[in-house]
């Protein structure tokens, strides 16, 4: 463009009264002294922003406060708001067994050696804390062979029934015989998952798994232990079931209160082979607990490795 010319659009411009306005550089954004002007605003702009948002956000938390306290209000801190069939939480129970090594989560073995106290003392002490809780007879009651927990579905001032220990001292599976860790005769215990109201339904007729047969009781929920495979079955020995007809029925149902001692069996294995690694898969048995191998419905798989040799010298420092 000539000088001319440029200068004619200047002119021009000025004679419409407009001017020219040069494009605002990063620094006249973040600063402007001419406009007074801070990132594009005035003081009295950021001003009425920030009170705004502020304003704002308050209203939004308090809304929020409120909503979550009106939630809140409609939850019982001792039921969950949806369980039973249809939920996630389902109406059958899973298997758990002790003893459980917290140190290493992720592992399902049982494994010690017999000639070194070291590797099944962590096994006794697990067991000796996990029965702790039934060591405490407070708010809790006597139970004969009649007697259940109903109760406590209707009547919130029943107390739950005491379980005893004593039938797993009698066996060799108390604590005074370490568990049967020493002497190579492991014992592990087995439970049930709590499920709010659950109960375990009898069978009826001939219906009693042929497995379970000659120990099953009405009522109660009978465990039993096999090899997961052919060797496995071939190696594991002879077991013993402490009380034989397994988880006693009369300590259900499951109803959430602080005294509550959940009931146990006892899997004593009399004859595991030494130095042979076994995978032992434990079942439950009620006429309402499904068996999935895919998902372990009812059942629980675990290890053991019982050690017979002499423990390996420690490396010079």
């Amino acid at each position: 463009m000539s000088k001319g010319k440029r200068n004619g659009e200047e002119i021009k411009t000025l004679m419409n009264g407009e001017t020219r306005e040069e494009p605002e550089t990063l620094g006249q954004f973040l600063w402007n002294r001419d406009k007074g002007t801070i990132l594009g605003r005035t003081g009295k702009s950021w001003f009425q922003i920030v009170v705004f948002y502020v304003i704002f956000y308050i209203i939004l938390s308090a809304f929020f406060i409120g909503c979550l306290a009106i939630f809140l209000k409609t939850l019982d801190p001792k039921v969950p708001r949806f369980y039973g069939k249809g939920t996630i939480i389902g109406v059958n129970p899973g298997v758990g067994y002790q003893p459980w090594l917290k140190e290493n989560p992720d592992s399902t073995l049982i494994k010690f050696n017999l000639q070194d106290p070291k590797t099944w003392e962590p096994y006794v002490s697990q067991m000796d804390t996990y029965l702790t809780r039934y060591n405490s007879s407070e708010n809790t009651r006597d139970c004969g062979p009649a007697d259940t927990n109903d109760e406590l579905e209707t009547n919130p001032d029943a107390l739950p029934c005491r379980f005893d220990l004593g039938v797993f001292e009698k066996s060799n599976c108390g604590a005074k015989d370490q568990y049967g860790y020493k002497s190579g005769k492991p014992c592990v215990a087995v439970s049930l998952n709590r499920l709010i109201g659950w109960r375990p339904v009898q069978y009826q007729g001939g219906s009693v798994p042929e497995v379970i047969k000659d120990r099953y009781k009405s009522g109660d929920i009978t465990i039993n232990c096999d090899g997961a495979t052919n060797f496995d079955k071939e190696h594991l020995g002879k077991v013993k079931y402490v009380p034989e007809s397994g988880i006693d029925g009369r300590y259900y149902p499951y109803v959430f209160t602080k005294s509550y001692q959940q009931p146990i069996a006892m899997v004593k294995f009399e004859s595991i082979p030494r130095n042979k690694l076994v995978i032992v898969e434990c079942r439950a048995y009620a006429l309402n607990i499904e068996h999935d191998i895919s998902t372990r419905l009812g059942m629980v798989y675990f290890e053991i490795l019982v050690e017979d040799k002499k423990p390996e010298a420690a490396p010079a420092a």
